[in-house]
């Protein structure tokens, strides 16, 4: 076989793969909520399907995905060139992590928030999210709502032993998901049979969840979370393929920690001489009077940060796509940050990507934005040039395995290395700023060692707690960070070791290539393994 001909024959499998996981679980392929997925096109050919965890289905997936991985396994690098060679791997990782997710770990049997996710979000995706596609929205939507009880039977028939942290993000899920349902928009759609028809099935899904919200009730949570070195090692070897150890990892992310506390201390020194850093950003609050204010500051912001990488020509900005700056949908306020990005299901450039915002709570008229302290990074690591640019050119990508694989290592470890490349040209004026974005890194750094030291007994999640409070996050703000950190192994290490790893590239390769050379480079090769990435660096 030669290397074209190889290659050609990878992509057949990878349509394949992409057709058949679009199929069988269209909703969680056309979300980024699940990056166990890929971001399969063709999910679009099946929005009358609400994706099944019926538990035979799944045994016979793990065959069918296991066939298409042994048959790649007769590919060697000898038979494809390099190009073809980081689609071999990527599509490798992308099947091995749907394998240990639903065929080990059995995330299906442990995660209330799965079968929520999908029934909300596979109903939001026709109702609200695609402007851009003609569909029929009322005959979608009630083949989706027709399959929202065949859904939560599953989840009561697969669920058993819940961890603790699961059962309690479920039970703050399903009474956000059950109010979504009550406010659904039905009176837009036609009068008539199958209007009525709707309302209807609406109120059927409605009384399954609250079915569905008495079986979390009377369940007994486990364990605490998923305590396994093991585990992680194989998420970083099969889903990342990357082969720093776990003890290497955690001096990393440690060292990173203390050489930021230094940072910080010199730098609140130059502000003030008698003033700790916690004292002043405990002091620091922005004047924001309503959620109409606050929306406007981030969708103010991100005007702002594409017109200084303009003027910077630091890096290649896509096609003007226009970003929507929203609150946070109320059914997604359990599972989703302070901020988050949702990029568009289709490749239409017309489509609008998603910026969604979380608001504190009021009080005294005004609102508690502590967390919105930290706007001018959040919108440079959620948009510009973070989440957003790279979607764009992931999205725009001829090779069809790149354009629809994201790997969460590369994917968070940009968006954190967007936050301080805007910092190092100059952006940051504002000294109060500086110290914002020194403890956003600290920050990422205790989730990083918390992730990895877990696992491998260097560090408690109360330890943790202490380092995350000592950085000036409410105590009630710090528990539901850990509840969350602690239930997505490997997915918390990503933002500081993944810019870690991009430093190490810059460091080698930007002075020979150029910087604006360098990022082209990084980007438009997809979100591969960085020594992958190395790869094509050197070959430039």
């Amino acid at each position: 076989m030669d290397k074209i001909k190889g290659s050609h024959a990878l992509w057949a499998i990878a349509k394949n793969y992409f057709h058949y996981m679009a199929s069988r679980y269209p909703v969680m392929c056309l979300s980024d909520e699940f990056y166990f997925f890929p971001r399969a096109h063709d999910a679009l050919k099946f929005l009358d399907r609400l994706d099944s965890l019926n538990a035979q289905k799944i045994k016979d997936d793990v065959i069918f995905i296991k066939s298409l991985k042994d048959i790649m396994a007769s590919f060697t690098e000898s038979k494809v060139d390099l190009e073809a060679s980081i689609d071999l791997k990527l599509l490798t990782q992308s099947m091995l992590t749907f394998l240990r997710e639903f065929d080990t770990v059995k995330i299906w049997k442990k995660d209330p928030t799965l079968y929520l996710k999908i029934i909300a979000l596979g109903i939001e995706q026709i109702v609200s999210r695609l402007t851009t596609i003609k569909i029929n929205t009322a005959e979608m939507l009630v083949a989706r709502l027709t399959q929202i009880p065949r859904l939560l039977k599953e989840a009561k028939h697969n669920l058993g032993s819940i961890p603790q942290g699961y059962l309690e993000v479920s039970l703050e899920f399903v009474d956000c998901v059950i109010n979504y349902f009550k406010t659904l928009p039905l009176a837009k759609l036609p009068h008539g049979s199958l209007a009525k028809e709707t309302i209807a099935l609406a109120k059927k899904s409605l009384d399954a969840l609250g079915d569905f919200k008495n079986f979390l009730t009377r369940s007994s949570p486990q364990e605490k979370f998923i305590k396994n070195r093991q585990l992680l090692t194989h998420i970083l070897q099969d889903s990342f393929s990357y082969h720093r150890s776990l003890e290497e990892i955690f001096s990393i992310a440690s060292r990173e920690y203390r050489s930021i506390l230094k940072e910080l201390k010199r730098t609140a020194k130059k502000i003030h001489l008698h003033k700790s850093w916690q004292e002043m950003l405990r002091e620091y609050s922005l004047n924001i009077r309503n959620t109409k204010e606050l929306l406007n500051l981030y969708a103010h912001e991100i005007k702002k940060l594409k017109k200084f990488l303009t003027q910077t020509d630091i890096i290649t900005l896509p096609k003007t796509q226009n970003i929507s700056v929203r609150l946070t949908p109320p059914f997604m306020k359990p599972i989703r940050a302070s901020a988050s990005y949702s990029a568009p299901l289709t490749k239409n450039n017309k489509e609008h990507a998603y910026f969604y915002i979380t608001p504190g709570t009021p009080r005294s008229a005004k609102f508690l934005t502590t967390v919105h302290n930290e706007f001018i990074f959040v919108t440079a690591h959620e948009t510009y040039p973070g989440h957003h640019l790279l979607d764009s050119v992931r999205r725009n990508l001829k090779n069809p395995v790149r354009a629809q694989i994201e790997s969460p290592f590369f994917y968070e470890g940009w968006a954190s290395y967007a936050e301080h490349l805007i910092d190092s040209f100059g952006y940051i004026s504002s000294p109060l700023q500086k110290l914002v974005g020194l403890r956003r890194k600290a920050w990422r750094a205790v989730r990083a060692m918390l992730d990895v030291g877990v696992r491998i007994n260097k560090i408690t999640p109360r330890t943790a707690a202490g380092l995350l409070t000592d950085l000036g996050y409410e105590s009630r703000l710090v528990a539901l960070m850990l509840r969350h950190y602690l239930l997505t192994p490997g997915y918390q290490l990503c933002y500081t070791i993944g810019t870690y790893e991009i430093d190490l590239l810059k460091k080698r390769y930007a002075s020979q290539l150029g910087l604006k050379k360098f990022h082209e480079i990084l980007l438009e090769g997809g979100q591969i393994p960085f020594q992958l990435i190395e790869r094509r660096l050197r070959a430039q």
